[in-house]
């Protein structure tokens, strides 16, 4: 490789810190959904046309709430791992220089 490699550490850091808002918007979001539908409950009825309707809607309402959980932890799952590429570099960057500078 010529030229280098270099990175912004601070860019890096603050475009972690937007994944992790965004993490946030989204779990809230999903324990709003999930609270929403608690609290509505079966108001389908038990008749067969109730029955009929809950067995599309309540696994779809239900896998709908586990997506918002699902993508919530993936997004949190980048922002560590940003965080985790700019403490490494900056950490490398340094023990390297301490070395280079003992030479």
């Amino acid at each position: 490789m010529t030229g280098g490699f270099r990175i912004q550490l601070d860019e890096v850091r603050a475009g972690a810190g937007g994944f992790g808002v965004a993490a946030e918007m989204l779990s809230e979001a999903g324990s709003t959904l999930s609270n929403a539908l608690a609290a509505q409950g079966a108001c389908w009825g038990g008749d067969e046309s109730g029955q009929q309707f809950s067995k599309d809607y309540v696994p779809a309402a239900e896998g709908t709430v586990k997506a918002f959980s699902q993508l919530s932890e993936a997004i949190r799952a980048i922002k560590t791992a940003l965080d985790e590429t700019a403490n490494t570099h900056q950490n490398t960057d340094k023990s390297t220089s301490g070395g280079l500078g003992a030479l």
